[in-house]
């Protein structure tokens, strides 16, 4: 795959973890060979801009002329984030721009680092121009909670190959692999009703849920079917390939509400098993949300059936979906939240970028993300 884009060698980016972890590393470095650069194994689920600086660093001073980006989707991230600031002359200026900004400078004159993404997760992050990041540079001196949150977005940040191992995904620890399988899942839905659907992302989406509903009960198993696993991963592919593009990015009103959990210690997937059901309910109770397409997808549609029983019979599937991967149901259940912080967590959804691609005719507010919060609890 290097030799096929004149790529001499690569560094592989991930956590510490699955560097440590043999079953992941062992094949990785023998399918890369003598093109295997080394190996920097310092992302977090943080994303810290200082890891990311980090590696364009390393992959500066060692003339490395790609990175493979195993595991996770936040080492997915630092290693796009590491690409973005390697294609500025001077790396420093580049990182200190982002603190400013809160968005990662891309050269406009220069070629990113190619990134490989090989997943260990099914979060959806790896078909995807876009990467998220912890505005600091000193994450030691600076509490989580101090950190606010960035982002790049450019064409070129799109990995120049992915790998899909079923085996690699049989190493990941079942807490994470369903979580991560839930924010995968709700770019499907999502997919459907934004505002820059087509009918190509249209069948994409729909194909997706039907895959992941009948191929996630798996997930939480032991030993995973091979059959429901495979076809859990394609159905996280073709989510993905429908909500990420150059010109549009699709993610919607479930994503702003995950976002507002950030710095609370919660798997965005978790967050968004516990709310999607809610956020989907009052998202039907203000638009069509083209209830129908999802009905269909999901396998519930019927020609009798009112809107409202549309509505209802997406809510109970999505939330069965929820089920199947083991996921908690109430906000209650998370630790260290409490209906006190819905405030907060409400002005920071509302706030969300991602409302830019509600369905039309939904805009949220404050008070409309606390009461959803309050259903959610």
């Amino acid at each position: 795959m290097l030799a096929d884009r004149d790529l001499d060698d690569a560094l592989v980016v991930t956590g510490h973890n699955v560097g440590a972890n043999p079953d992941v590393m062992d094949p990785v470095e023998a399918g890369l060979g003598d093109r295997l650069a080394g190996v920097f194994d310092e992302t977090t689920p943080e994303k810290y801009l200082a890891t990311g600086l980090a590696a364009a660093r390393r992959v500066r001073e060692e003339r490395i002329d790609a990175m493979v980006a195993v595991g996770s989707g936040s080492s997915l991230d630092v290693a796009k984030v590491a690409s973005a600031l390697g294609s500025h002359d001077d790396l420093d200026e580049a990182a200190r721009q982002t603190l400013e900004t809160g968005s990662v400078p891309v050269a406009d004159d220069a070629s990113p680092t190619p990134v490989v993404a090989v997943p260990t997760t099914l979060a959806g992050a790896d078909l995807s121009v876009l990467a998220g990041v912890g505005l600091t540079l000193d994450p030691e001196n600076t509490p989580d909670d101090e950190v606010s949150g960035g982002g790049v977005s450019d064409a070129r940040l799109m990995p120049v190959a992915l790998c899909y191992d079923l085996g690699l995904f049989e190493t990941t620890p079942k807490s994470v692999l369903c979580a991560s399988a839930m924010n995968g899942f709700d770019k499907a839905v999502e997919c459907l009703y934004s505002p820059h659907a087509t009918p190509v992302t249209d069948g994409t989406a729909t194909r997706a849920l039907s895959l992941m509903q009948s191929g996630f009960e798996t997930l939480p198993e032991a030993e995973m079917d091979e059959d429901s696993l495979y076809g859990s991963v394609a159905g996280v592919v073709l989510a993905q390939y429908g909500i990420s593009t150059p010109d549009a990015y699709r993610a919607s009103v479930i994503h702003a509400f995950g976002h507002g959990f950030n710095g609370y210690g919660i798997h965005q997937g978790t967050a968004h098993g516990i709310l999607a059901p809610h956020v989907l309910r009052y998202l039907f109770d203000e638009v069509d949300g083209r209830r129908e397409l999802l009905a269909e997808g999901f396998g519930v549609s019927g020609d009798d059936a009112t809107d409202e029983e549309l509505a209802e019979r997406v809510v109970d599937a999505v939330a069965g979906v929820r089920d199947d991967l083991g996921l908690p149901s109430r906000l209650r259940e998370i630790d260290g939240l409490a209906r006190d912080d819905f405030q907060g967590i409400a002005e920071v959804v509302a706030d969300d970028s991602f409302l830019d691609s509600a369905p039309a005719g939904l805009d949220p507010d404050v008070d409309d993300v606390v009461a959803v919060l309050d259903e959610a609890w």
